[in-house]
């Protein structure tokens, strides 16, 4: 790979990161807003499963109008990744900022309310915890943990989202 073939799949990778970066952030307001109208989380579901048809939508036009049409496998693995790893790390400061800054607790209430229905409860006592358990675990974790575990999460997913996208969207 040349210089200028790493430059061309850089500038790509950024901006299509900063595209599903969008589309991430759309589906956690999505999923925000989903106690106050219940659509909301079918549409932040679909939102969150159409992330590999976006990602292999964005990687064949890259190899079809920025390579010619032609993609072997390290490149487009290295293009997904990327891409991934872009979206992930705009995505974390999206969620530290609104967590730090927005939510007031407003997750955090969201989340006990559902534990407290009766479905819930019958949950967590599948799993052997109580309520005050999963109310102490959650009031501990911070902005920066909540962004910095979904970072890890979403950077993993795509990881393997790459491996497979690549070898279906490969053309040599």
């Amino acid at each position: 790979m040349t210089i200028d073939e790493y430059r061309q799949l850089r500038t790509y990778s950024w901006y299509d990161g900063i595209y599903l970066a969008i589309l991430w952030t759309a589906g956690f307001a999505c999923l925000i807003g989903m106690p106050k109208l219940p659509l909301l989380s079918m549409t932040s579901n679909l939102i969150t499963l159409s992330t590999p048809f976006f990602v292999g939508y964005h990687l064949k036009k890259y190899r079809d109008q920025g390579l010619g049409g032609y993609i072997d496998l390290k490149t487009a693995a290295v293009y997904c990744i990327r891409v991934f790893i872009n979206a992930s790390i705009l995505f974390a400061l999206v969620q530290w900022a609104y967590m730090q800054f927005l939510d007031n607790g407003y997750l955090f209430n969201t989340i006990i309310s559902t534990i407290s229905t009766e479905e819930g409860k019958t949950v967590i006592e599948a799993y052997g915890l109580s309520e005050r358990e999963i109310k102490d675990a959650f009031s501990a974790i911070t902005p920066t943990q909540f962004a910095l575990t979904y970072f890890v999460l979403n950077t993993f997913i795509g990881l393997l989202l790459s491996l497979i996208l690549s070898f279906i969207f490969k053309k040599t």
